[in-house]
């Protein structure tokens, strides 16, 4: 007995074509089919979304084949024209038409050749179609693919009113180990991480890898909004195991954002947006952990990007600005070293502070460029004022990601090579949090900048009390100091300031006081044995020609 191999659908409007398209495809003999017929062309990209269909034939309409293809895809279609023209042939296999026949010439064996021929060719091209949605790397799908089940999701979701998830996944740091290890070993490590992706997904959903360490997935028939959270929460604990390769341990975190549909989003570029937005808020946060897309934060998040955005511009458009502090001795006045302080001459909010973008800059990687700026037009500048009979050092703050560089040391003396400036007029400001979280990368600069010539201080010291012993083993030439407090009345804090001057000094120590705000401060952190004052008391950041013209003896202005 016959059984139905495939389900057909029949669009036509016009009676007489209809009745004679289901005779043919009644009598072929190589194919069984179940027939439904459509009289209304309107309605068929409904039937066709909501069904499971073999073969769809249509009449002589590009607008129905395109919508037939974008709910359909693997539907194959077939569309039959009343008249012969190989433009209009053209045009329908570009728009997705699996075959074109003229309807005066329909036979029989024409009709169930051209249904088998069709079945052949979109097997053989599915092959290079699914290629071309995969990223050879991993195997998962690419960006295409994603645009594409996102089309069809979006679809789904307007006619049976369903939910689903986006979850933007990004490694963690993933640069620092290319840059480490090589692409070859980052290679391998992208294809480990997709595995587990894949492990950490349901069958349902989709996993796609759009570009470097980006995924995104997709999450379909969302119940809760709960049920991303728990998928999240598995893909970081699945990414953060240990992974060996080539004899190297590495340890990999990932933040990940996520968007709802339609709650967060009703097209795919909203999605795609509002997750980022969401990855972003996640590595704000910390990273290793996931956030989902706050409508509430989306304000500061855009003007986060905004400012990211204009950091990369600025750099290379020469907004950045460099203003000088000036360090003075407590026991004459005199100005002994200028601190670079950066600014940012933005083009609608004006002269920045790093207050306004350094957390941002660090945040997108922009920080190590923009150090390397600042090292490289501080040292032009200290060779300025040289020539000008100022014989005064420089202090230069180095951040998290400069200590990290394994090249840093070679950087800085190509650059005092390249200025023809001594080490020794070159101190370096670390902070006292970024020693204790990087001891060991922290221990080996210090060594290597001491060894090349170039002083080391520790700012904002006994803010986190546990780097003495750091203090007194490496070799630092000082601390310094935030003496802000001090103008508020506070007993507790001026007898810890004072024990720790005490200490420092004798651990063969120097001091500096920072954000010195009055003639008070100044007079109590002299009498303490201080060494140096700096704070808008004593004077403020100014640009080069300032520093030039500035006498070398207190400043109070």
């Amino acid at each position: 007995m016959d059984t139905v191999e495939h389900r057909a659908l029949l669009v036509e409007a016009d009676p007489d074509k209809r009745e004679h398209l289901l005779a043919l495809l009644r009598s072929l003999d190589e194919l069984v089919l179940e027939i439904e017929v459509c009289n209304r062309p309107k309605e068929a990209s409904h039937r066709l979304a909501n069904g499971d269909f073999r073969y769809c034939l249509i009449p002589e309409d590009l607008a129905l084949l395109q919508e037939v293809r974008r709910v359909s895809q693997p539907t194959l279609t077939l569309m039959i024209r009343d008249d012969d023209s190989p433009e209009t042939d053209s045009q329908a296999i570009r728009d997705g038409a699996d075959e074109v026949l003229l309807r005066r010439s329909i036979t029989t064996t024409g009709l169930q050749r051209a249904l088998r021929h069709a079945g052949w060719r979109r097997q053989s091209g599915g092959k290079l179609a699914q290629q071309a949605k995969q990223d050879p790397l991993t195997g998962l799908g690419n960006r295409a693919m994603l645009e594409e089940e996102l089309d069809r999701l979006l679809l789904r979701s307007k006619r049976s009113h369903t939910s689903f998830a986006l979850l933007y996944i990004d490694l963690d740091y993933f640069k620092q180990i290319n840059d480490s290890f090589g692409h070859g070993l980052g290679d391998l490590l992208l294809a480990v991480i997709a595995n587990r992706l894949r492990r950490s997904m349901r069958d349902v959903d989709l996993i796609t890898r759009i570009g470097g360490d980006e995924f995104v997935a997709l999450l379909n028939d969302l119940h809760d909004a709960n049920d991303a959270a728990l998928i999240a929460s598995k893909i970081i604990h699945a990414l953060s195991e240990p992974i060996t390769l080539n004899g190297h341990h590495l340890l990999i975190s990932a933040s990940v954002g996520i968007a709802t549909h339609p709650q967060h989003g009703a097209t795919a570029q909203e999605l795609l947006s509002h997750a980022d937005q969401a990855l972003y808020r996640a590595k704000a946060g910390g990273r290793n952990g996931y956030r989902f897309y706050s409508p509430e934060e989306d304000a500061e998040t855009q003007h986060n990007l905004d400012i990211e955005q204009g950091l990369r511009h600025g750099l290379l458009e020469g907004q950045f600005r460099l203003h000088y502090q000036p360090i003075v001795d407590t026991r004459n006045g005199h100005t002994v070293a200028w601190e670079a302080l950066l600014r940012w001459q933005h083009p609608q909010l004006g002269m920045l502070t790093p207050d306004g973008f350094l957390r941002l800059a660090e945040h997108s990687g922009l920080i190590l460029p923009m150090g390397h700026w600042v090292i490289s037009q501080a040292l032009g500048a200290v060779k300025q004022w040289r020539d000008a009979g100022i014989d005064c050092r420089l202090s230069i703050n180095l951040s998290d990601r400069e200590l990290k560089q394994p090249r840093f040391t070679d950087q800085l003396r190509q650059l005092l090579s390249k200025h023809r400036i001594s080490p020794g007029v070159v101190q370096l400001e670390l902070r006292e949090d970024a020693l204790l979280k990087h001891a060991g990368q922290a221990e080996t600069l210090c060594r290597n900048l001491a060894a090349l010539g170039v002083d080391i201080w520790l700012d904002h010291f006994g803010e986190e009390y546990g780097a003495l012993g750091y203090l007194a083993r490496l070799p630092i030439k000082g601390i310094k100091l935030d003496a802000r407090q001090l103008s508020r009345d506070s007993d507790d804090r001026a007898n810890y300031l004072k024990n720790l001057v005490t200490l420092s000094r004798g651990m063969g120590k120097q001091t500096v006081a920072n954000y010195v705000e009055n003639a008070h401060s100044a007079d109590q952190l002299s009498n303490w044995g201080g060494d140096f004052l700096q704070g808008f008391w004593i004077g403020r950041p100014r640009p080069l020609e300032d520093v030039i013209g500035q006498p070398l003896s207190l400043s109070r202005t």
